[in-house]
Parts: structure tokens; sequence; C-alpha cells
């Protein structure tokens, strides 16, 4: 049972994500925030700790804002959109774009991390590579809920291109599809 619920939420996170990307409306910090239209905010915790507290008529949480500069000291220029959900908060460092979802109270939800195979932890791309040997990894993304982290792996050779799930010690192919000729 404890498996099966765990399966259903590693396959609802990547679903909310891609929903978010789609839904997501923005427009720049400095433009004016009374516009309906305005769902994005810009904060570099490296200048000022003076935080909007909107976006566009919404209130932005500062319980995430707040979580979000604990956890992420190191992070400049983080976008803030408003989800259904609640809050997600933005940035890229050093090649790797991460997502953080708050729930409207500002709790923290879980991360979405994308990046190439370079930043991979070298245990999971030895597992794939080991099985997957002819094959290139060229797309990761990393989803953390709770204490429980996954890996979507996108790897690909002259023939296919697979996604495979790496979710504690377990690997599985979770797409394959074959490329045009």
């Amino acid at each position: 049972m404890k498996k099966q619920f765990f399966l259903y939420k590693l396959g609802i996170i990547p679903l909310i994500t891609l929903c978010l990307n789609v839904n997501a409306q923005t427009i720049a910090f400095n433009a004016n925030p009374n516009t309906p239209s305005s769902k994005e905010v810009v904060f570099d915790n490296t200048r000022d700790k003076e935080l909007p507290n909107y976006i566009g008529n919404s209130r932005l949480s500062t319980k995430a804002v707040k979580n979000f500069s604990k956890a992420f000291k190191t992070s400049v220029n983080a976008t803030w959109y408003e989800t259904s959900d609640g809050f997600m908060a933005k940035f890229k460092k050093d090649d790797i774009e991460t997502k953080v979802f708050y729930d409207p109270k500002g709790r923290w939800m879980g991360n979405v991390r994308n990046y190439q195979e370079n930043n991979l932890p070298k245990e999971i791309r030895h597992r794939v590579k080991s099985t997957y040997y002819d094959y290139s990894i060229f797309w990761v993304q990393e989803v953390t809920v709770g204490d429980i982290t996954a890996y979507l792996v996108k790897i690909e050779d002259k023939t296919s291109i697979k996604t495979i799930r790496i979710v504690e010690d377990e690997m599985e192919e979770y797409e394959a599809f074959e490329k045009s000729k």
C-alpha cells in the first residue's frame, strides 16, 4: 500500500509541474503591480531584504519567502509564481534549473530540478550507464517530496529515446519512444 501511494504521488508531481509550466503567467517586477495579469515577482536576496508581499492582486506568503531564503541562501534572482496550489519559486544556478513549491500557507511541498548529465549524482549515473551502456544521457529531472528523491533520466541512442525512473533502490523504464527514420 505504501509503495502504491508513493508511486501515485511520484506520478502526480511531474504532472503538476507540466501543468504549472503551461499555466504560468508572467510580467516583470518593475511593471505596474496593479495590473490584473501581474503574476511574477523577481527577488534577488543578495541585495534587498525588503520583500514584495504580493504577486499581482494576490498575497505572496512571507512564510514561503522566509523558508525559501533559509533553504536556498545562494540563489539569486528567484522568480515567484502563483499557482493553483500555492506558490512556486524558480531560479537557475550552475546550469541547474530549480523549482520550489509551497502551499498557500508557505509550507514546503517539494522541489523539481532539471539539469544535464554532468550534474547527475555519480551513483545514479553509474546505475543507468551500467544497464543502458549504448545510450547517452541528455536530460535529468530530479523530483523531491519529503525525504524521497526520484530521478527521471532521459537517454537516447540512434533509434530510441527512453525515460528511466529511479526511486530509492528501484530502477525502471518509464517511457520509450522510437525515433522517426
